[in-house]
């Protein structure tokens, strides 16, 4: 599952289901918060799933993992956090929506080239996207991690401008199950042979 502004492309070259999050791609999915979209996920992935989850679908992940723990066998959250809101200044994420409202399609772009290594272009309707943003913005699951019984493994860059590494360390602490795996680089890895090696241990825990 993908982040904010981008679409199930970025896992192009994975197997097994890809899903655009709502107002993202060309998603069929409804939900403008992230506890029901959780709950339209379950019902469309099989049992004892290994659930990747990139940014805010990261927390999404975490999320299907407390809710509907049947449906997850193992999760990859990369350049994840339990509370994105916790890492930054609350001008901060005022600033962020203002600029995205204000700037729309350009902003978008910026924001993009700083989240992702890869020139990257797909259908966003910032409307719906903003309402599951701010959604996003004010999810809190720090309380709620260490009751997930599932192994974590984080994927995190060191140099990670949109969730800085201590919200994976921070995750890293609370989870009862994790390991932490780190990179050089920023919110997505350059080279996607990491992700992989990373999944080739899923069974192994």
């Amino acid at each position: 599952m993908h982040g904010f502004g981008f679409t199930s492309k970025i896992f192009r070259t994975f197997p097994g289901i890809k899903i655009d999050l709502p107002f993202h791609g060309t998603s069929k999915l409804k939900s403008n918060n992230l506890r029901a979209l959780a709950q339209e996920i379950a019902s469309s992935i099989p049992d004892n799933s290994t659930v990747v989850g990139w940014s805010m679908g990261g927390t999404l992940a975490l999320l299907l993992a407390l809710l509907f723990p049947s449906k997850v066998k193992a999760l990859l959250l990369i350049g994840a956090t339990a509370c994105f809101s916790c890492l930054w200044d609350r001008k901060n994420l005022k600033g962020f929506l203002l600029r995205l409202r204000k700037e729309r399609e350009e902003f978008l772009k910026e924001f993009r080239e700083r989240a992702y290594p890869k020139p990257f272009d797909a259908k966003v309707e910032l409307e719906g996207a903003l309402e599951l943003l701010e959604d996003y913005f004010s999810t809190d699951l720090r309380s709620y991690v260490p009751h997930i019984n599932k192994p974590i493994l984080l994927l995190h860059g060191t140099e990670d401008s949109i969730v800085p590494l201590r919200g994976a360390l921070e995750l890293y602490n609370l989870g009862k199950r994790a390991k932490l795996i780190t990179f050089a680089g920023g919110h997505f890895p350059e080279n996607e042979a990491v992700i992989f090696e990373v999944l080739k241990g899923v069974k192994y825990l």
